[in-house]
């Protein structure tokens, strides 16, 4: 997609892209206000039949008591979904730390080489990646004691 859209700008075609996007938001603006327009009348409708049958009070009632036990039930899935993506967003800052560090200790490791004592350089860097790994492995099992 990104291609495509540096091709058209490199050929000058880029005006005829954004025209097209805009007439694909009018179009697409129109067709959801519409649609809005035609869910609202759909629960009018339903509201005055229940109206008609029950009253106007009682099908006011009903309607608020579902409209609250939709919102009650959006707001739960809401949490649950947002609680999911915070712990999966707080696995990849670790795994993303983790490979931060590995990376940094291999990319360390030829400037330590070429030095005097590089062995010894060296053994510290795999000392510090071993404690490391042993640190993340403290952790993930005190979260799991908890």
């Amino acid at each position: 997609m990104l291609a495509r859209l540096f091709a058209l700008l490199a050929t000058g075609e880029a005006d005829v892209l954004k025209r097209r996007i805009k007439i694909a938001v009018v179009a697409y603006t129109i067709a959801g206000i519409a649609a809005l327009l035609a869910l609202v009348f759909v629960i009018l409708a339903g509201y005055l039949a229940a109206a008609i049958r029950w009253g106007a009070i009682d099908a006011a009632i009903g309607f608020a008591v579902g409209f609250a036990v939709l919102t009650a039930i959006v707001f739960a899935v809401y949490k649950i979904v947002a609680g999911a993506q915070r712990r999966a967003q707080q696995r990849r800052r670790a795994a993303d730390a983790s490979t931060l560090a590995g990376a940094s200790a291999m990319a360390m490791l030829p400037a330590l080489m070429s030095k005097k004592g590089g062995a010894a350089a060296v053994l510290t860097a795999l000392a510090g990646l071993a404690g490391f790994a042993a640190y993340r492995e403290y952790e993930r099992r005190s979260k799991r004691e908890r």
